[in-house]
């Protein structure tokens, strides 16, 4: 080859560099990922504990909701049995 020897070491160690350069960044990289990672676990986490304390609220919603229906049913029962009172008059 017409290339010195010297031009050849050099060129090596360049390729030397380059290549520990980019195991040092995939490393950077690789650490970035997994803090990516845990932050993202960590985020599932807090949505997994949001998701179970809406389906508790919806449930308690739901409880609510059924018993204010069955008040309003007696409600309605009684205004009823007030109106039919109330148009019989009270006997006098």
């Amino acid at each position: 080859m017409d290339t010195p020897d010297l031009d050849r070491l050099t060129i090596l160690e360049r390729a030397q560099l380059l290549h520990d350069a980019t195991l040092r960044r995939h490393g950077e990289m690789l650490d970035q990922h997994a803090d990516s990672l845990a932050r993202h676990e960590t985020a599932m986490a807090e949505l997994r504990g949001i998701q179970e304390r809406q389906e508790r609220l919806m449930e308690t919603l739901t409880t609510i909701a059924t018993q204010h229906e069955e008040r309003m049913a007696e409600l309605h029962q009684l205004l009823q049995a007030i109106k039919d009172m109330l148009e019989r008059g009270n006997g006098h």
